[in-house]
């Protein structure tokens, strides 16, 4: 019997705008990995808190381009785009075993956010070849604006704006009749200092304003020449708009007192960043002719795959890189004995004692459950201390080690004398790691003594536990050493010109401080 077949049109669907699920599932995990590293330096760094919402813009911008992707071509040089796929992989096992126990190297951060960008790249490559490959590279490099820069270009760019900042104001304050003087980001008027990091905190929001001027160029579908105008214009005009708030700032210091400042920092912050963002947003709309869009492809009907043996091994690799660091330190721990915890006694009887209160702000970004400073007198000499403790967890350690004396007083306008001497003082039974710096103010010698203390004893010919070098933190991967809670004392000595009179004298005040159990 001749059956008469009756031919059913099968759905073709658009490869450019179906995901399958697998392959997607595979590279959000990566990038959850990326996502999960930089989230202590999006929460505890304002000036990155923008970190947070770059995931989900750079999301969108993707969903926006997968609505017109051209059509998808044959990959050329397979094996090589494999091989990057892979290298990148394999690259996440040392970087996540090292980035646990050093969560503050940003090397490691960039390293790993390269690595998931050349994944997604080549992935992308694989999957639609060069079309695709330029079509999505906005979206995929868009995530490199949330990983916080290198500590050295942070420091150059960030104090060295402040300073232009602060100069800027003294000159116009001095033209209007208020005297003023500059020392380094502080700006000394008749009823005080105004310190810049405070009052001028915007600068820091030139990272911010970068971020959103990329995606405002990406959003009105700008040519690069225009996005390029585009980011220039902001970072002038945060810069401007933060000098007008620092001038405000500081002339109400010094017309109305200081009391006035942190009356209207908040207000004024945000009203300037208001500002800002309105005047990109206008001069978007003066750039907003769109070029003309080259014409669509008619997409072919079976479109290239990655794949599945990549995707599975992607898989495995990154499974590995996470498992394998928790194992590794959970082992650690568990073998390497933790020395009792210490506290300390203020003291509240000493000469002029003098309780020094913590700003709310500074309250805010340290997080700590104890602590606070106090000032007093001893030997003729003035002292100050802070004390704070943190419970277990690693973004303590993360703020401290990236607020050290070495990088702050320096903003404040001092100047930093020799290099850094590391001790390993034993203060009424307690093992102490002490860096010690000395600072220039005024012409008066600064003498600070730093302990950051995280439980865990210095081995045998170990002076430092507190290595921040990259020998070591590597060394600190090697003990499987992560932070299990942490204490950060340190203790001002004024006017000592003899350093070693200096440690002697800050050693007696310690041990009349420092309490084991």
């Amino acid at each position: 019997m001749n059956a008469v077949a009756t031919a059913v049109p099968r759905k073709i669907e658009n490869p450019a705008r179906t995901i399958a699920w697998f392959p997607l599932a595979v590279f959000a995990l990566v990038w959850l990995e990326v996502i999960s590293r930089l989230r202590f330096e999006w929460s505890i760094n304002p000036q990155y808190g923008y970190g947070w919402a770059v995931p989900f813009l750079a999301a969108y911008v993707f969903w926006r381009r997968w609505q017109n992707a051209p059509a998808p071509a044959a990959p050329r040089a397979r094996v090589f785009w494999i091989l990057l796929i892979l290298i990148g992989a394999l690259v996440f096992l040392p970087i996540r075993l090292i980035q646990e126990a050093n969560p503050d190297w940003r090397l490691l951060s960039w390293t790993m956010a390269i690595s998931a960008v050349l994944i997604s790249a080549a992935g992308v490559y694989l999957a639609g070849g060069a079309p695709w490959l330029r079509h999505f590279a906005f979206p995929i490099l868009f995530f490199l604006v949330a990983v916080p820069w290198p500590t050295s270009l942070e420091q150059i760019v960030v104090q060295g704006l402040m300073r232009v900042d602060a100069r800027i104001n003294v000159e116009v304050l001095t033209a209007i009749g208020i005297p003023a003087v500059q020392l380094g980001n502080v700006i000394e008027v008749s009823s005080g200092f105004v310190g810049i990091d405070e009052a001028c905190a915007g600068i820091r929001s030139l990272q911010a304003t970068f971020m959103v001027s990329l995606f405002l160029g990406e959003f009105y579908g700008f040519a690069p020449l225009r996005r390029l105008v585009l980011v220039v214009a902001g970072a002038f005009l945060a810069f401007f708009c933060n000098l007008v708030r620092t001038f405000l700032l500081v002339y109400l210091g010094a017309e109305h007192g200081f009391q006035s400042i942190k009356t209207w920092h908040d207000p004024a912050g945000y009203t300037i960043l208001t500002i800002c963002l309105l005047g990109l947003w206008g001069l978007c709309l003066m750039l907003s002719r769109k070029d003309e869009q080259a014409p669509g492809v008619t997409p072919i009907s079976q479109p290239f795959r990655i794949p599945r043996l990549v995707l599975i091994t992607l898989l495995i690799l990154t499974v590995i890189a996470e498992a394998g660091t928790q194992i590794w330190y959970r082992v650690h721990e568990s073998r390497t004995a933790q020395v009792a915890p210490w506290t300390i006694a203020w003291p509240t009887q000493a000469t002029n004692w003098k309780e020094v209160p913590v700003e709310e702000s500074a309250q805010g970004l340290l997080r700590y459950n104890e602590g606070g400073g106090g000032d007093w007198s001893a030997d003729g000499h003035n002292w100050s201390m802070y004390f704070f403790k943190w419970l277990p967890g690693r973004t303590a350690g993360l703020f401290i080690k990236n607020h050290r004396p070495d990088i702050c007083l320096p903003a404040s306008g001092m100047t930093q004398r020799g290099g850094v001497q590391n001790r390993l003082l034993i203060v009424n039974g307690v093992p102490l790691p002490i860096r010690s710096y000395v600072f220039e103010n005024a012409g008066r010698p600064l003498h600070v003594f730093y302990c950051y203390w995280d439980g865990t004893p210095p081995e045998a010919g170990m002076l430092d536990q507190e290595n921040w070098t990259a020998s070591g933190r590597l060394e600190a991967v090697k003990r499987g050493k992560r932070e299990v809670g942490t204490q950060m004392l340190e203790i001002v000595a004024w006017g000592y010109e003899d350093a070693a009179k200096a440690e002697q004298a800050a050693l007696e005040q310690l041990r009349q401080i420092i309490r084991p159990g």
